[in-house]
């Protein structure tokens, strides 16, 4: 069922499991006010940049992302400091 919106928007309609619903519920009210549409917003634009950097890769012919690459690289688009290894203690 796809309706016109207005604007650049296109109401869907979709199924997911209670639990898939009960993440993005909890992550639209801590990052997006609640707003359901921009936590999907946010995960198609997330979808889009992965596929980006596949594209990329496979033009350059690099190697493929790590996950622990993936979130580095996603840390400073965003202006943070990317994720590091936690510290390993020695005895003394």
């Amino acid at each position: 069922m796809v309706a016109a919106r207005a604007g650049k928007t296109v109401k869907v309609s979709v199924s997911l499991s209670k639990e898939d619903l009960a993440t993005l519920r909890r992550h639209a009210k801590a990052e997006h006010q609640g707003n359901l549409s921009a936590a999907f917003a946010e995960a198609a634009r997330l979808l889009r940049q992965r596929a980006a950097r596949r594209r990329l890769l496979d033009e350059l012919g690099g190697p493929a992302l790590t996950l622990e690459s993936a979130a580095a690289i996603d840390a400073e688009q965003e202006g943070r400091r990317p994720p590091t290894k936690p510290r390993t203690r020695t005895a003394a």
